[in-house]
């Protein structure tokens, strides 16, 4: 192969991919071209790069171990004779080839030069799958310290009312924080909003000689000035607040972020849709902003932001329609007639949607309605769910909707749970599933809050419904086929690609559900799932770190996908051609759906599957 076209092909390889074209044209003309014939072998190789690098120019070369297995096959354009990871485990292997293959070897000197120079370059060949895709997860992040803050206008909570006001407006701010002086310093105590004063105050007429401890939120949630804009935003979209106190690295207050502060460095942004949404007057204009996320969401990921924080912001507007489309239904039906529960389950619960999604809900009732009441909550469910479709969350295939059978009282919600755990069979599992990703939208919050207690307990003592789950979970394998190939799958309109919603993130969070059950963990994200089993030791803390990654990447690489097609004009979809990422992106693909193989493979043998 001519010097000039083999440093066109090396630009496709990882790590080569990551060097500069000068140094890929002078490395070219270094590799040593050969030719093996089928069955000829090379090897053994088990360390980075002892005997060179060798490049597989045209054939295939099947990576087996001492006994013959063959581990993995490539093909042209991959490397072999560095150090591999299969199932967790570097073992020793040799290259055979299975047809006449062209090769091209690099020297172990010029390799030595390489490790020596070339940061990255060395990183990706000596480090396993999870440090791999750990290092490219970081991210540079703008930080609230970064933010030009004026320092805060304070109060004690026994000044008064009229005081706060009066120093707000010379001040010209729209919150106050409260403090106590203690011999550590100033402790923040409480906040008061503009809001406050007319909800609090003026609307209930109070007396404003009145202290303000009398009327401030007392405890309020505070960001660190070293903390993420994106974190605070999200912090901000959870709670329903415009106003956030700052507090150093010694925990004393040193500022107070405010929404506009933040929008004005990451404009546009999901709050103020939120915010819109919150105020919107009809189901009509409910769903016209609702048709601004996708936009919305898709020009932040051009921005950087991650997988998680994408999902989360999703999330919080579609909580936010649903929120607004209930209040709609209570003005159209009147006050509901007992208390009630609106829940979400699955990616909305999880807070992990992206772009697109459909809807999973369910509403939980105080007790068994009579049919006047009955009728009220069909009609309510009815208004909530067609109004969600309206806004883009089509209905759910599969029919997990308030709008159909999944509207009861407590107890049934509680009998359902108990028939599954007590009795389980794969159908009933595989039913089971989504509803243990709950999380409470609106309403008596308590209701399911209680009735999510107690399914965690429940699951957490019942060792056979946990295995029919960590069973019915492996029927959702990463998207690798035999010998470590990519497995692709036929979609609509001709695509074919690897599917990384079935075969790439619902692994991950089947896996993370099963843990969650084992430890009664009662988050619901799959990041903070995997998390808390690590720290309850349900699983090996480096393992689940490797895990969180993995789901970053797979995430991302499906996300970054959506948003090309949905920039094209075309209707996202979860399927990625492989042959459209760099090899660089490829390898480490492979190395994610190796750790989710990995996982797999320890819940198997937790639960003998």
């Amino acid at each position: 192969m001519p010097s000039s076209d083999r440093a066109t092909l090396l630009s496709q390889v990882a790590p080569f991919s990551e060097l500069q074209p000068e140094v890929l044209k002078s490395l070219a003309g270094r590799f040593e071209a050969r030719i093996l014939s089928e069955d000829d072998v090379l090897g053994p190789f088990s360390s980075t790069a002892d005997n060179g690098l060798y490049l597989i120019e045209d054939g295939e070369i099947a990576l087996v171990d001492e006994a013959g297995t063959t581990l993995e096959k490539r093909h042209q354009g991959e490397l072999f004779g560095h150090a591999i990871t299969i199932d967790a485990q570097r073992p020793s292997y040799r290259a055979r080839a299975l047809s006449n293959v062209k090769i091209a070897q690099l020297p172990a000197q010029t390799v030595s030069e390489l490790l020596e120079q070339h940061s990255a370059f060395a990183h990706f060949l000596k480090a396993g799958p999870g440090e791999r895709l750990r290092a490219i997860s970081a991210r540079p992040s703008e930080l609230i310290a970064q933010l030009d803050l004026r320092p805060p206008v304070t109060l004690a909570p026994g000044r008064s009312i009229r005081e706060a006001a009066q120093a707000m407006a010379q001040a010209r701010v729209s919150s106050l924080p409260i403090v106590e002086t203690t011999p550590e310093g100033e402790k923040l105590i409480g906040m008061l909003t503009d809001r406050d004063l007319r909800s609090r105050v003026l609307a209930k007429g109070l007396d404003p000689t009145n202290p303000l401890e009398q009327v401030m939120t007392p405890q309020p949630v505070s960001v660190k000035s070293d903390g993420r804009i994106d974190d605070a935003l999200m912090e901000m979209m959870k709670l329903g607040v415009h106003h956030l106190p700052v507090l150093n690295d010694q925990n004393q207050l040193c500022g107070v972020v405010s929404a506009g502060d933040l929008m004005r460095v990451q404009a546009p942004h999901p709050l103020r849709l939120v915010r819109d949404i919150q105020r919107a007057d009809s189901d009509a204009a409910v769903a016209a902003l609702a048709q601004q996320s996708a936009g919305m969401l898709s020009r932040l990921v051009h921005a950087g932001t991650e997988v998680s924080d994408v999902g989360r912001m999703a999330s919080m507007i579609t909580d936010a329609c649903t929120k607004a489309l209930i209040q709609s239904a209570l003005q159209a039906l009147g006050d509901a007639p007992m208390a009630w529960c609106w829940a979400a389950f699955g990616s909305q619960a999880r807070m992990e949607q992206g772009l697109i999604s459909d809807q999973d809900n369910g509403l939980i009732l105080e007790r068994e309605p009579n049919d006047a009441e009955a009728h009220y909550f069909n009609a309510f469910a009815d208004h909530i769910c067609d109004g969600l479709n309206a806004c883009g969350y089509i209905y759910c295939p599969g029919g997990v909707m308030a709008k159909g059978e999944w509207r009861m009282s407590w107890k049934q919600w509680r009998k359902t749970f108990h028939a599954w755990m007590t009795e389980p069979e794969p159908k009933a599992v595989m039913k089971s599933s989504i509803f243990f990703d709950m999380r409470a939208v609106a309403g008596d919050l308590e209701l399911a809050d209680s009735l999510h207690a107690e399914v965690l307990e429940q699951a957490c003592h019942s060792t056979l419904f946990r295995r029919f789950l960590a069973a019915e979970s492996m029927g959702n394998r990463p998207a690798l086929g035999l010998f470590g190939q990519f497995a692709r799958e036929d979609g609509e309109d001709q695509a074919r690609g690897l599917n990384l919603k079935k075969r790439g993130v619902i692994p991950i969070v089947d896996l993370a559900r099963v843990r969650a059950l084992e430890g009664a963990i009662s988050l619901v994200h799959t990041e903070e799932r995997i998390q808390a089993a690590s720290e309850a030791s349900v699983m090996n803390s480096a393992d689940a770190d490797d895990l969180i990654h993995a789901l970053r990447f797979i995430g991302n690489t499906r996300l970054r996908h959506q948003v090309a097609l949905f920039d094209a004009g075309k209707k996202p979809d979860h399927l990625v051609d492989p042959d459209e990422l760099s090899g660089l992106h490829r390898r480490y693909l492979r190395s994610a759906f190796g750790i989710v193989k990995t996982a797999q493979k320890a819940l198997e043998q937790r639960y003998s599957v």
